[in-house]
């Protein structure tokens, strides 16, 4: 966990929940009193597993994820955990920053923003198929089969194909 999390990016990390706590408590203030109708769905369903019309439900569910990658002890989960706490906290600031959630009628830009935050997190995936059949060929050139060796090279190459596809999507994405 040292390699991921050192002391001043807990600390930052720390100072940036408290930041969106206060954020989200004075957006559902506002919005109560306003009596606002709010869509449940602020965002990505594979970003957030949350699914509330509550800003403050979301921080919760992003510091139970800084959480969960404090206390993990495995350097690929906590990977993918810091992964996630990044697109989590982006998505967060990005909503927080318009001043309110979205509303029911989401314009573009909001949904541009969930579909690449969907493929950011495809991404994700996909490296993490990569990393497994990297394992599946090692253990494979380990047994000298040759079949067995070129299926996993040829599923390894797939996957390359596939997240060197996505990637250059998320480029042109990004560019506009």
């Amino acid at each position: 966990m040292r390699e991921i999390l050192n002391v001043t990016s807990i600390q930052h990390i720390e100072q940036l929940l408290n930041t969106l706590q206060e954020r989200a408590e004075e957006i559902d203030g506002k919005n109560r009193k306003k009596h606002r109708q709010l869509s449940e769905n602020w965002f990505s369903s594979s970003l957030f597993s949350q699914s509330s019309n509550l800003a403050i439900d979301y921080v919760a569910e992003t510091r139970n994820l800084f959480r969960q990658l404090r206390q993990s002890d495995n350097q690929q989960a906590q990977r993918y955990l810091a992964e996630k706490l990044s697109l989590q906290l982006e998505a967060l600031n990005t909503a927080f920053r318009a001043n309110r959630p979205p509303k029911q009628q989401q314009d573009h830009r909001i949904t541009a923003q969930n579909q690449l935050q969907q493929m950011h997190q495809q991404l994700v995936t996909y490296r993490d198929y990569e990393r497994r059949l990297t394992e599946n060929l090692d253990t494979a050139a380990a047994g000298n089969n040759p079949t067995v060796i070129q299926s996993a090279q040829q599923r390894l190459n797939r996957c390359q194909m596939a997240i060197d596809t996505l990637e250059k999507k998320i480029s042109r994405y990004e560019e506009g």
